[in-house]
């Protein structure tokens, strides 16, 4: 399936995403979200369903929550407890760790992330300043996808369509092959959604962005 978004929206939204996996939302970011004109960020995507319609599940999951706990601030800390227990290790070994290496060894910093590390270094990107996590955590590799969307906005047509050729390569050998698990994962933890909607668009984000060539 051929990508349906500009590259400089396909790098905003990714870039979102690496954000709701990387850290915990504060109450700011629980009001921006819940306010009408996240609306706006649907509407945009109603040429792709899927994408559209976890995006507004996500949004309906934390404007429930929102009303449930009585405040942006109450619902930022409900959804930070439920980050710990998915993200953090708080949930046992069983959990929906975001790293790769987890589900290829069964232990964090392996393979998945030297290679991860050798993608973002041949495409000069790093792991930012103040960032925990081995390159191999979902937020990361998201970002990752982001900045070389960016890029594409400002390259020529040639150079463009390989940087957008090196993202597809990169996801089908090192996202797709976990991240289903991941996802169900989520899905069985989260019983508010607003996580579990997020797996969901960024599986449906990388099928929609990456597809390999001649898959429908």
């Amino acid at each position: 399936m051929p990508q349906s978004l500009p590259a400089s929206d396909r790098a905003h939204l990714l870039a979102w995403l690496s954000s709701v996996f990387l850290r915990e939302p504060d109450a700011k970011v629980v009001g921006l979200l819940g306010a009408d004109e996240s609306d706006q960020a649907v509407a945009e995507l109603n040429n792709m369903p899927a994408l559209a319609d976890e995006t507004q599940a996500m949004l309906s999951a934390l404007r429930a929550l929102r009303s449930r706990e009585g405040s942006d601030a109450n619902a930022a800390l409900a959804l930070a407890g439920r980050f710990g227990t998915l993200f953090l290790g708080a949930g046992g070994p069983m959990a929906a760790h975001p790293y790769a290496s987890i589900y290829e060894e069964g232990r964090t910093h392996g393979a998945a992330t030297e290679r991860t590390a050798s993608f973002l270094s041949a495409h000069g990107l790093s792991v930012g300043d103040g960032v925990p996590e081995p390159s191999d955590h979902l937020g990361i590799q998201l970002a990752a996808l982001a900045a070389l969307s960016e890029r594409e906005v400002t390259e020529d047509d040639a150079l463009s369509a390989e940087l957008h050729r090196a993202q597809i390569v990169f996801v089908e050998a090192e996202m797709r092959p976990w991240l289903g698990t991941f996802r169900d994962r989520v899905i069985r933890d989260d019983p508010d959604g607003y996580y579990a909607a997020a797996a969901r668009l960024t599986e449906a984000a990388l099928n929609e962005f990456y597809a390999p060539p001649g898959t429908n």
